[in-house]
């Protein structure tokens, strides 16, 4: 247990997070100079949430980046959202370098949609309530702007006549030991949250080369918390004699009343991709005010102000004067938010239709 806050993969709690002592529990790799300059070399730039450090950390990520400098390995990315709650402007953060590196060297993207963990993980949730968070997510995630033809949804329900087969590959070979031993499941949770981590979580990273019989590696941007399931498939990459996933691991942006993470469970703490544009600049003016690393505001303008001068000048701001500062990234936030937010959900309406364009319908089947 890390003094002064608790995080797993379902629950964040404290009130700061020692992002530096995450590399030690979790035992990660920080991302150097070299790494970024690596990162430079094979996407053709870096990406702010890069040379930002709010991607930190990894885990076998130079051997994805070595095998698409020298086309040792057909890499693609893997990333995902379970389907708790609507979209809120924290999940973006994967996405957003998911898309990027699509976009940069045309790499296919698959995103899991978990309907299923959270129909077992929570038990406020019905079936159907989970059913229709994930159509949500999966709009929202299709209007992203990512690319037909090389993006797959994995709507774990929807898409279960592969997704399970596949999924009892590996279930015979995993320990439920195993298993309690990285993630910290015990003897209390149920049958169905162990299950979905042990295997469900584990298919699109190893699936390709599992089911083609050919050299491919997963690239998971993910969110620091989500480590320990991620390793349950590294450990299953090793038994079953496949391509470790290489994964890159996040910060989280603040709650806008200072929690460390921005959550789907309480809305007065997060700005949903959902929200009213006159609820975000709500949510905006009344958010927490404090020094940089506890400024909600700066977090986000951190994630998605696109000047670097600008947004380094807002931070040295907050450092001279906090309160000045919080007023001035309060408003610079409303305005990048708020019109990002109202065009997002003029997009989304086109896709209603397209839905079925984007599922992963079959498992990868050799050509």
């Amino acid at each position: 247990m890390i003094p002064g806050f608790r995080i797993t993969p379902w629950e964040v709690k404290g009130d700061y997070i020692d992002y530096n002592a995450l590399i030690s529990t979790f035992e990660l790799d920080t991302i150097t100079a070299g790494v970024k300059n690596l990162i430079k070399e094979i996407f053709g730039g870096e990406h702010r949430l890069i040379s930002r450090d709010i991607f930190y950390a990894h885990r076998f990520l130079k051997l994805a980046l070595l095998d698409l400098k020298y086309n040792r390995s057909n890499i693609y990315v893997f990333t995902g959202k379970g389907a708790s709650g609507p979209m809120h402007i924290g999940h973006l953060i994967s996405i957003d370098l998911a898309r990027w590196m699509q976009r940069n060297r045309g790499l296919d993207v698959y995103m899991q949609i978990s309907d299923d963990e959270k129909f077992v993980l929570r038990p406020d949730l019905s079936f159907k309530q989970v059913r229709e968070y994930a159509l949500d997510n999966i709009l929202d995630f299709i209007a992203l702007g990512f690319e037909e033809g090389k993006t797959h949804i994995i709507w774990d329900t929807e898409v279960a006549s592969w997704l399970y087969p596949l999924s009892l590959k590996l279930a015979k070979r995993v320990k439920i030991s195993e298993l309690k031993r990285l993630t910290k499941i015990d003897d209390s949770w149920n049958i169905g949250i162990a299950y979905y981590s042990a295997v469900i979580q584990s298919v699109p990273a190893l699936m390709m080369e599992m089911e083609l019989n050919e050299p491919y590696r997963a690239i998971i941007p993910m969110a620091v918390d989500q480590d320990p399931l991620a390793r349950v498939a590294v450990l299953l990459a090793e038994k079953i004699g496949v391509s470790k996933p290489s994964m890159i691991h996040s910060k989280f942006i603040l709650g806008l009343n200072g929690e460390p993470k921005m959550g789907t469970k309480d809305p007065s703490s997060a700005i949903f991709l959902s929200d009213d544009p006159n609820v975000v600049k709500e949510k905006l003016e009344r958010s927490a005010c404090g020094p940089p690393e506890r400024c909600p505001s700066l977090s986000y303008l951190r994630v998605f102000e696109p000047d670097d001068d600008v947004f380094f000048n807002l931070w040295e701001l907050c450092l001279k004067d906090p309160e000045e500062g919080c007023k001035a990234c309060k408003n610079k936030a409303k305005g990048i938010l708020v019109p990002f937010i109202e065009e997002h959900q003029l997009r989304k309406r086109e896709f209603r239709d397209k839905v079925e364009d984007y599922l992963m319908g079959e498992p990868p089947i050799s050509k």
